[in-house]
């Protein structure tokens, strides 16, 4: 018995030549083309960063990586809302109409921002004769490292200190 590999075969034995049928590509418009092609050259480049990000997290140290962590958690710790302050070069009356407007909403004064000045409910930027501000305080008190992660993340954030509206506070 032959095997296959080792039997010759016979110039009488012969394979009918049929030709390979051609692939058609699908018709695309200039667009779909595009899109492909970035999707096709994109795709490396994702993956790429992806893979990148993890081998450089290897080099950080327990710090650095506690250090990336913690906006996310210190953030969900702090309570960031608006004040309005009438401006001083208002007149008294129209001082009075923000006092009876924000009464009128029930809006919370903030005499810690100063006179006159109250928590609006809803964003009051741009408004004309009034200056408003973004307050950013802890809802309750941190412990110590998440005290000093605050204060290196309002740093970096160049947040200035606001101590009238109480300890931790500031104005970014």
């Amino acid at each position: 018995m032959a095997y296959a590999s080792t039997a010759m075969g016979s110039p009488a034995i012969r394979m009918p030549s049929t030709p390979m049928p051609k692939l058609r590509w699908p018709r695309l418009s200039p667009r779909a083309r595009a899109l492909l092609m970035m999707a096709v050259m994109a795709s490396p480049c994702v993956l790429c960063d992806v893979v990148g990000d993890c081998i450089e997290r290897f080099s950080y140290t327990a710090d650095e990586i506690a250090a990336r962590r913690a906006p996310d958690r210190i953030l969900a710790q702090i309570s960031m809302f608006q004040v309005a302050c009438p401006s001083t070069d208002l007149p008294a009356i129209e001082q009075r109409l923000w006092a009876a407007e924000a009464s009128q909403h029930g809006w919370p004064l903030y005499p810690e921002a100063g006179a006159g000045c109250f928590r609006p409910a809803r964003n009051l930027l741009g408004v004309v004769g009034l200056k408003v501000f973004t307050v950013a305080c802890p809802v309750m008190a941190l412990s110590p490292a998440d005290q000093r992660h605050w204060v290196i993340y309002a740093a970096k954030q160049g947040w200035t200190d606001y101590a009238q509206a109480g300890a931790g506070c500031v104005d970014p």
